[in-house]
Protein backbone atom coordinates (compact mmCIF):
# COMPACT_ATOMS: atom_id res chain seq x y z
CA UNK A 1 0.00 0.00 0.00
CA UNK A 2 1.64 3.50 -0.95
CA UNK A 3 1.90 6.11 1.59
CA UNK A 4 0.00 9.19 0.48
CA UNK A 5 2.28 12.07 -0.47
CA UNK A 6 4.00 13.54 2.06
CA UNK A 7 3.21 18.05 2.40
CA UNK A 8 6.58 19.69 1.82
CA UNK A 9 6.49 22.65 3.59
CA UNK A 10 3.77 22.58 6.83
CA UNK A 11 2.89 23.11 10.29
CA UNK A 12 1.74 20.37 12.82
CA UNK A 13 -0.56 21.58 15.52
CA UNK A 14 0.46 19.33 18.41
CA UNK A 15 -1.47 17.60 20.99
CA UNK A 16 -0.48 20.41 24.03
CA UNK A 17 -1.48 23.23 21.28
CA UNK A 18 1.94 24.14 20.04
CA UNK A 19 2.78 24.37 16.36
CA UNK A 20 5.73 21.94 14.63
CA UNK A 21 7.10 23.26 11.61
CA UNK A 22 8.38 20.81 9.36
CA UNK A 23 9.53 20.69 5.74
CA UNK A 24 10.15 17.73 3.72
CA UNK A 25 13.39 17.43 0.97
CA UNK A 26 13.83 15.19 -2.01
CA UNK A 27 10.92 12.90 -2.78
CA UNK A 28 7.46 13.31 -0.79
CA UNK A 29 7.30 9.66 -1.34
CA UNK A 30 10.80 8.61 -1.19
CA UNK A 31 12.20 6.21 1.62
CA UNK A 32 11.74 8.04 4.85
CA UNK A 33 14.35 9.34 7.07
CA UNK A 34 13.99 12.19 9.64
CA UNK A 35 16.79 15.08 9.93
CA UNK A 36 17.90 16.68 12.83
CA UNK A 37 19.67 20.23 12.64
CA UNK A 38 22.74 21.45 13.88
CA UNK A 39 22.75 23.90 16.36
CA UNK A 40 21.41 26.78 16.17
CA UNK A 41 19.99 25.61 13.26
CA UNK A 42 16.13 25.20 11.34
CA UNK A 43 13.96 23.12 9.01
CA UNK A 44 16.11 25.07 6.34
CA UNK A 45 19.43 23.34 7.27
CA UNK A 46 18.61 20.12 5.01
CA UNK A 47 18.22 22.71 1.87
CA UNK A 48 21.89 21.80 1.84
CA UNK A 49 20.63 17.75 1.15
CA UNK A 50 17.90 18.20 -0.90
CA UNK A 51 19.80 17.62 -4.29
CA UNK A 52 21.57 14.18 -3.12
CA UNK A 53 18.34 13.26 -1.44
CA UNK A 54 16.38 13.43 -4.94
CA UNK A 55 19.61 11.35 -6.21
CA UNK A 56 18.68 9.06 -3.30
CA UNK A 57 15.07 8.82 -3.87
CA UNK A 58 14.28 10.11 -0.42
CA UNK A 59 11.99 11.57 1.64
CA UNK A 60 14.29 13.84 3.87
CA UNK A 61 12.09 15.25 6.87
CA UNK A 62 13.45 18.02 9.29
CA UNK A 63 11.77 20.01 11.68
CA UNK A 64 12.32 23.06 13.92
CA UNK A 65 12.88 22.24 17.45
CA UNK A 66 11.37 24.01 20.05
CA UNK A 67 11.60 28.33 19.63
CA UNK A 68 13.74 27.86 16.62
CA UNK A 69 12.50 29.01 12.81
CA UNK A 70 8.41 28.63 13.50
CA UNK A 71 7.85 25.70 15.88
CA UNK A 72 6.70 27.08 19.02
CA UNK A 73 8.86 27.24 21.97
CA UNK A 74 8.49 24.27 25.36
CA UNK A 75 9.58 23.60 28.51
CA UNK A 76 12.10 20.82 27.79
CA UNK A 77 14.77 20.81 29.78
CA UNK A 78 16.17 17.51 28.64
CA UNK A 79 16.81 16.29 25.26
CA UNK A 80 14.60 13.65 25.60
CA UNK A 81 11.83 15.56 26.66
CA UNK A 82 11.64 16.83 22.68
CA UNK A 83 10.97 13.11 21.33
CA UNK A 84 7.18 13.39 21.61
CA UNK A 85 7.20 15.76 19.14
CA UNK A 86 9.35 13.36 16.96
CA UNK A 87 6.68 10.90 17.59
CA UNK A 88 3.82 13.40 17.04
CA UNK A 89 5.20 14.12 13.38
CA UNK A 90 5.87 10.49 12.37
CA UNK A 91 2.42 9.80 12.97
CA UNK A 92 0.91 12.61 11.52
CA UNK A 93 3.11 11.65 8.14
CA UNK A 94 2.23 7.87 7.92
CA UNK A 95 5.59 7.07 8.77
CA UNK A 96 5.56 3.99 10.57
CA UNK A 97 9.69 3.10 10.43
CA UNK A 98 12.27 5.19 9.39
CA UNK A 99 16.10 6.13 9.73
CA UNK A 100 17.44 9.56 11.28
CA UNK A 101 20.21 11.13 11.19
CA UNK A 102 21.33 13.67 13.27
CA UNK A 103 24.38 16.73 12.05
CA UNK A 104 25.93 18.00 14.94
CA UNK A 105 24.34 19.22 17.73
CA UNK A 106 21.35 16.44 16.26
CA UNK A 107 23.00 14.06 16.97
CA UNK A 108 22.03 13.59 20.70
CA UNK A 109 18.05 14.12 19.13
CA UNK A 110 19.21 11.44 16.74
CA UNK A 111 20.68 9.12 19.57
CA UNK A 112 17.16 9.99 21.80
CA UNK A 113 14.49 9.11 19.08
CA UNK A 114 16.02 5.19 18.51
CA UNK A 115 16.59 4.71 22.07
CA UNK A 116 13.09 5.69 23.07
CA UNK A 117 11.35 4.95 19.69
CA UNK A 118 13.15 1.30 19.21
CA UNK A 119 10.45 -0.43 17.43
CA UNK A 120 10.41 2.82 14.95
CA UNK A 121 14.06 4.13 13.76
CA UNK A 122 15.96 1.40 11.80
CA UNK A 123 19.43 2.97 12.10
CA UNK A 124 20.72 5.97 13.02
CA UNK A 125 23.82 7.97 11.40
CA UNK A 126 25.97 10.72 12.98
CA UNK A 127 27.36 13.23 11.24
CA UNK A 128 29.89 15.43 13.11
CA UNK A 129 27.27 14.80 16.00
CA UNK A 130 28.19 16.26 19.22
CA UNK A 131 29.21 13.81 22.05
CA UNK A 132 28.66 13.65 25.70
CA UNK A 133 29.47 17.10 27.43
CA UNK A 134 29.96 15.75 30.85
CA UNK A 135 33.33 14.20 30.38
CA UNK A 136 36.23 17.31 29.97
CA UNK A 137 38.45 14.80 28.42
CA UNK A 138 36.50 14.74 25.27
CA UNK A 139 36.14 18.72 24.84
CA UNK A 140 39.81 19.60 24.66
CA UNK A 141 39.87 20.04 21.13
CA UNK A 142 36.69 22.05 21.53
CA UNK A 143 36.59 25.66 20.27
CA UNK A 144 37.04 27.66 23.51
CA UNK A 145 33.99 29.64 22.66
CA UNK A 146 31.84 26.66 22.61
CA UNK A 147 33.21 25.36 26.07
CA UNK A 148 32.57 28.78 27.08
CA UNK A 149 29.29 29.05 25.92
CA UNK A 150 28.06 25.37 26.74
CA UNK A 151 29.80 25.77 30.29
CA UNK A 152 27.71 28.85 30.96
CA UNK A 153 24.64 27.28 29.57
CA UNK A 154 24.72 23.83 32.30
CA UNK A 155 25.02 25.97 34.82
CA UNK A 156 21.99 28.41 33.40
CA UNK A 157 20.69 29.11 29.76
CA UNK A 158 20.35 33.37 30.97
CA UNK A 159 24.28 33.11 31.57
CA UNK A 160 24.97 31.84 27.47
CA UNK A 161 22.09 34.96 27.00
CA UNK A 162 24.81 37.62 26.25
CA UNK A 163 26.55 35.30 23.65
CA UNK A 164 23.43 34.00 21.58
CA UNK A 165 21.83 37.66 21.60
CA UNK A 166 25.48 39.23 19.64
CA UNK A 167 24.85 35.89 17.10
CA UNK A 168 21.26 36.20 16.61
CA UNK A 169 21.43 40.06 16.23
CA UNK A 170 24.62 39.27 13.38
CA UNK A 171 22.56 37.01 11.07
CA UNK A 172 19.37 38.41 11.53
CA UNK A 173 21.01 41.37 10.08
CA UNK A 174 23.45 40.48 8.09
CA UNK A 175 23.61 36.85 7.39
CA UNK A 176 26.04 36.77 4.86
CA UNK A 177 28.26 38.57 6.74
CA UNK A 178 27.76 36.65 9.68
CA UNK A 179 28.59 33.46 8.09
CA UNK A 180 32.01 35.03 6.98
CA UNK A 181 33.05 36.24 10.89
CA UNK A 182 32.17 32.35 11.54
CA UNK A 183 34.00 31.27 8.62
CA UNK A 184 37.37 33.01 10.08
CA UNK A 185 37.12 30.60 13.37
CA UNK A 186 36.36 27.51 11.18
CA UNK A 187 38.98 24.81 10.28
CA UNK A 188 40.33 24.79 6.53
CA UNK A 189 37.82 22.05 4.85
CA UNK A 190 35.12 24.28 6.12
CA UNK A 191 36.14 27.23 5.44
CA UNK A 192 37.07 26.30 2.04
CA UNK A 193 33.88 25.01 1.48
CA UNK A 194 31.98 28.13 2.43
CA UNK A 195 34.22 30.54 0.06
CA UNK A 196 34.31 27.98 -2.59
CA UNK A 197 30.29 27.35 -2.99
CA UNK A 198 27.85 30.65 -3.09
CA UNK A 199 25.06 27.92 -2.47
CA UNK A 200 26.71 26.60 0.57
CA UNK A 201 27.28 30.14 1.94
CA UNK A 202 23.87 31.23 1.38
CA UNK A 203 21.93 28.70 2.67
CA UNK A 204 23.85 28.42 5.91
CA UNK A 205 22.98 32.16 6.49
CA UNK A 206 19.27 31.55 5.58
CA UNK A 207 19.72 28.59 8.07
CA UNK A 208 21.42 30.80 11.35
CA UNK A 209 18.50 33.57 10.82
CA UNK A 210 15.76 31.31 10.69
CA UNK A 211 17.11 29.83 13.38
CA UNK A 212 16.66 33.19 15.43
CA UNK A 213 13.03 34.26 13.95
CA UNK A 214 12.05 34.17 16.93
CA UNK A 215 15.08 35.30 19.20
CA UNK A 216 17.18 33.15 21.45
CA UNK A 217 14.83 31.54 23.83
CA UNK A 218 14.81 28.37 21.78
CA UNK A 219 18.70 28.79 21.48
CA UNK A 220 19.04 29.09 25.26
CA UNK A 221 17.38 26.00 25.68
CA UNK A 222 18.59 24.25 23.38
CA UNK A 223 22.42 25.02 24.49
CA UNK A 224 21.25 23.72 28.16
CA UNK A 225 20.11 20.38 26.74
CA UNK A 226 23.13 19.84 24.99
CA UNK A 227 25.41 21.18 27.82
CA UNK A 228 23.39 18.12 29.83
CA UNK A 229 23.71 15.74 27.23
CA UNK A 230 25.85 12.98 28.92
CA UNK A 231 27.06 9.28 28.55
CA UNK A 232 24.28 7.81 29.88
CA UNK A 233 22.25 8.88 27.30
CA UNK A 234 24.61 6.54 24.70
CA UNK A 235 22.69 3.37 27.37
CA UNK A 236 19.64 1.56 25.68
CA UNK A 237 20.60 2.55 21.85
CA UNK A 238 20.12 -0.90 20.02
CA UNK A 239 19.62 0.58 16.86
CA UNK A 240 23.03 0.43 14.49
CA UNK A 241 24.51 3.70 14.47
CA UNK A 242 27.26 4.88 11.30
CA UNK A 243 29.60 7.81 13.09
CA UNK A 244 31.22 10.04 10.68
CA UNK A 245 33.77 12.29 11.98
CA UNK A 246 36.06 14.77 10.34
CA UNK A 247 39.64 14.98 11.96
CA UNK A 248 39.47 18.75 11.53
CA UNK A 249 36.56 19.03 13.43
CA UNK A 250 36.98 21.98 16.38
CA UNK A 251 32.99 21.80 17.00
CA UNK A 252 33.12 18.25 17.92
CA UNK A 253 36.13 16.95 18.13
CA UNK A 254 37.12 13.42 17.05
CA UNK A 255 37.29 12.03 20.46
CA UNK A 256 33.99 12.50 20.92
CA UNK A 257 32.62 10.12 17.79
CA UNK A 258 35.50 7.58 18.94
CA UNK A 259 34.17 7.34 22.51
CA UNK A 260 30.23 7.02 21.22
CA UNK A 261 31.79 4.44 18.90
CA UNK A 262 33.29 2.71 21.53
CA UNK A 263 30.52 2.54 23.48
CA UNK A 264 27.38 2.32 21.42
CA UNK A 265 26.41 -1.65 20.35
CA UNK A 266 27.63 -2.71 16.57
CA UNK A 267 28.25 1.04 16.06
CA UNK A 268 31.05 1.68 13.26
CA UNK A 269 32.60 4.95 12.78
CA UNK A 270 33.70 6.43 9.27
CA UNK A 271 37.05 8.66 10.30
CA UNK A 272 37.52 11.86 7.46
CA UNK A 273 41.36 12.84 7.90
CA UNK A 274 40.10 16.02 5.25
CA UNK A 275 36.70 17.01 6.39
CA UNK A 276 35.98 19.15 8.73
CA UNK A 277 32.43 20.27 10.67
CA UNK A 278 30.57 21.27 8.13
CA UNK A 279 32.21 19.63 5.08
CA UNK A 280 31.30 16.38 6.17
CA UNK A 281 27.72 17.04 6.85
CA UNK A 282 27.81 17.98 2.68
CA UNK A 283 30.72 15.60 1.42
CA UNK A 284 29.34 12.07 3.82
CA UNK A 285 25.64 12.54 3.67
CA UNK A 286 25.32 10.37 0.41
CA UNK A 287 27.27 7.65 1.99
CA UNK A 288 25.89 8.04 5.83
CA UNK A 289 21.94 7.34 3.86
CA UNK A 290 23.53 4.37 2.60
CA UNK A 291 24.18 2.84 5.17
CA UNK A 292 21.51 3.88 7.14
CA UNK A 293 19.30 2.47 4.51
CA UNK A 294 20.76 -0.68 4.81
CA UNK A 295 18.61 -1.37 7.58
CA UNK A 296 15.55 0.35 6.25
Amino acid sequence: MKRDPIDLDASLVLPDGRHLAYRVYGHARGKPILFFHGFPGSRLQAALLHEPALRLGLALVTFDRPGFGRSDPAHAPAVDDVIADVGDLADHLGLKRFGVIGASCGGPYALATARLMPHRVSAVGLLAGIGPMNRPELRGGQLPLLRALFGLARVHPMLASPLLALDGALFRSRPERAVQALASMLTPPDRLLLESNSFVRQTFAADLAEAYRQGIAGAMGEAQRIARHSAVSLRGVDAPVHVFQGAHDRHVPPAMARFMAARLPGAVLHERPDEGHLSIVVHAFEECVREVLRYA
